[in-house]
């Protein structure tokens, strides 16, 4: 086995172009530059060079592939990996019991046939396309290797293999109240004027102070998101979700908050004894839309919902309905007068207890889905939707997203070249032959005086010595 050896050689290989480079007086830039190429292609080698190696041993040990029959050799197989692209040559395997054919060397690092990115470059560009669009994200990754620009629809491929795999494991936690909050983000679909909605939902058990006394934030938030679900299927996962993080009998109240749309309020059928709290946001808007031309009623509303008097909110709604003119701002205002009135409950509840938090649903779908979903002009399909927002989710949630997405990748582990890389690792430490060997076919020390020979001697002499 000479994969160490054959690495040790392309170590050195780099140090002497490094060296060269600081020789040349290069300024700092260029040099950083030079560097990143050095070390990706170093990268790319070392890959390389290990691939090779458990093809090989493929091929000369029979006890690592029993039952498999070499077809033909050195088939060569071009993948983009973080360090830019590698070609290698790889054995074809046949198995007769099994009836299957196999490049044994990519089952067991993970590629698959038709592979051209590899894994660790598609988890990098996930993560990248929750920030930016599919195109900056491709961009953003071969900002140092052009071979690393990918097509955007390669992008929108990875984006839909993201999916959570597995449940995870919740410490019941023991709390007086809980709060839910719910809102929509409203996307554009691939098709011209087609829309459709991305429902956000959080749990959280109120509001604290940050660390520096600053801005407040959500205690122990859990967000979920929803697309091609049902309101039902994403109300039953946040009703597990309950269940699962929460000492359901020591609960005393759940706040349910939102604008009164049917689905949000759908969930009080899910969500046992939850209490539903209208979001003060959209009761001030409609306040405002109904009263817009007789701003001197604005304040009666008001006075009258903080009393519960409805109907005496009602006569003040009638009056301003009365009071306006043309068809457009009456259908307004009688819009407004139904919101309230349908709504009225959710009112009169957040005067009614006195923990109640302000509903903040409308900044967390700006700030977690429309940030990336909406406030752009883009199309979505509903497949890549689904799964963008529930990285971005996951992503606010605390999950690793590249990190995620490689446990869901089972490549074998590299077993079989570790024990005789340790073997050559020590033969290099203890040979002084093999240091000589290597060192001595740099061409540079074979050259006339220079401060890249001297300082290469030194060291050489060093790591002999």
């Amino acid at each position: 086995m000479e994969i160490i050896r054959r690495i040790d050689e392309k170590f050195l290989l780099v140090m002497e172009a490094v060296m060269m480079l600081l020789e040349q007086n290069t300024d700092f830039m260029t040099f950083e530059q030079r560097l990143k190429e050095l070390l990706n292609g170093l990268g790319a080698d070392v890959l390389k060079e290990v691939l090779s190696e458990l093809d090989r041993k493929y091929q000369t040990d029979k006890t690592t592939r029993p039952g498999w029959e070499i077809v033909r050799k050195n088939d060569p197989k071009t993948v983009l990996t973080s360090f830019g692209k590698i070609s290698y040559d790889r054995t074809y395997f046949y198995n007769r019991s099994a009836k299957k054919y196999s490049y044994l060397v990519d089952e067991h690092v993970g590629f698959t046939p038709h592979m051209r990115v590899e894994p660790v470059v598609k988890a990098e560009l996930l993560n990248l396309s929750t920030q930016v669009s599919y195109e900056r994200a491709t961009e953003q990754l071969s900002r140092y290797d052009r071979d690393l620009k990918l097509s955007r629809q390669t992008v929108a491929n990875t984006v839909k293999e993201f999916e959570l795999k597995q449940p995870e494991q919740f410490r019941k936690r023991k709390v007086k109240n809980i709060y839910i909050e719910a809102d929509e983000d409203h996307v554009a679909g691939l098709e011209k004027g087609s829309r459709f909605q991305v429902r956000l939902v959080y749990v959280h058990e109120g509001v604290v102070q940050d660390n520096f006394g600053g801005r407040r934030k959500l205690k122990n938030v859990r967000y979920f998101t929803g697309v091609k679900s049902t309101p039902e299927e994403q109300w039953t996962e946040v009703a597990d979700y309950i269940c699962e993080a929460y000492e359901v009998e020591e609960l005393e109240r759940i706040y349910l908050s939102g604008d009164g749309g049917a689905w949000i309020k759908s969930g009080l059928e899910w969500i046992p004894e939850a209490i539903f709290i209208l979001d003060r946001f959209h009761l001030a808007k409609y306040i405002v839309i109904a009263t817009a031309h007789v701003p001197h009623l604005r304040g009666l509303v008001y006075k009258g919902i903080e009393a519960g008097e409805k109907e005496a909110v009602m006569s003040t709604l009638q009056q301003a309905l009365t009071e306006a003119t043309g068809e457009p701002r009456k259908k307004r205002i009688t819009k407004s007068i139904s919101y309230i009135a349908n709504n009225w409950d959710g009112i009169q509840a957040y005067y009614k207890y006195d923990d109640v938090v302000g509903c903040s649903a409308e900044g967390h779908v700006s700030h977690i889905l429309s940030s990336r979903m909406s406030s752009r002009p883009m199309g979505w399909s509903k497949d890549g939707a689904e799964s963008m927002s529930l990285m971005l989710a996951s992503d606010y949630n605390g999950v690793d997203i590249e990190k995620h997405y490689l446990s869901s990748k089972k490549p074998s582990k590299l077993i079989g070249l570790k024990e005789e890389a340790q073997k050559q690792i020590k033969e290099i430490k203890k040979a002084s032959a093999v240091g000589k060997e290597c060192w001595g076919n740099i061409p540079i020390l074979q050259s006339g005086f220079s401060l890249t020979r001297e300082a290469l001697a030194g060291l050489k002499n060093t790591m002999i010595h």
